[in-house]
């Protein structure tokens, strides 16, 4: 019995390394794959802003859908109340009771 539990300590301190080992081996991996997912990451963020820039949109529109930059007899007004429902004056619309 004295020599058994010696043993048993010994065995499982070999398997505790080798866990151990096995867990800074995955450790490592997965650092690595989260630095690569960073530089990706930095990438795309370049790539958005490039392109999101507003002038990259007028050309594209231009050339592409064959839009227009409007006019000045492009463009009309049908009212002067705002989308809050107030006029230009600052004062709330009367409502109509029905």
């Amino acid at each position: 019995m004295l020599v058994v539990v010696p043993v048993l300590l010994m065995l499982g301190s070999v398997y505790l390394h080798t866990v151990s080992a096995g867990l800074g081996d995955k450790v490592a991996e997965l650092e690595g794959l989260n630095s690569k997912a960073a530089a990706e990451r930095e990438q795309l963020e370049v790539r958005v802003a490039e392109l999101s820039r507003p002038g990259r949109i007028r050309p594209l529109a231009r050339d592409q859908l064959k839009m227009r930059d409007p006019e000045g007899t492009d463009l009309k007004v049908y009212g002067k109340s705002r989308e809050d429902d107030r006029q230009s004056g600052g004062q709330k619309k009367k409502e109509n009771p029905q």
